[in-house]
């Protein structure tokens, strides 16, 4: 999901906000905001996964867990923009 949101132009921080409001309202709650994130596109494929998590988690265990899967894409979508931009730690393609 990473690679498709950060295609799509969503910049890390957007999917970071989702995922505090799935960890205070719920994965259900979250699903159901009107538009997550910025694009149609990009909201459309995040809610379908926002979705499918809050009818699988069965407790709040899993939906802790899935929120922190959420803000790993968010951590990993930061990766590769620093990559892409030459800022962080992490080696760089072409270098």
């Amino acid at each position: 999901m990473a690679v498709r949101l950060d295609r799509l132009g969503v910049v890390p921080r957007a999917v970071a906000f989702v995922a505090d409001i799935a960890r205070a309202g719920g994965l259900r709650y979250a699903a159901e905001l009107p538009e997550p994130l910025p694009s149609p596109e990009a909201s459309a494929l995040l809610r379908a996964w926002l979705e499918t998590a809050a009818q699988v988690t069965t407790g709040a265990e899993t939906e802790e867990r899935a929120v922190r899967w959420l803000d790993a894409v968010a951590e990993i979508m930061g990766m590769r923009r620093d990559a892409r931009t030459g800022h962080g730690d992490r080696p760089h393609d072409g270098d």
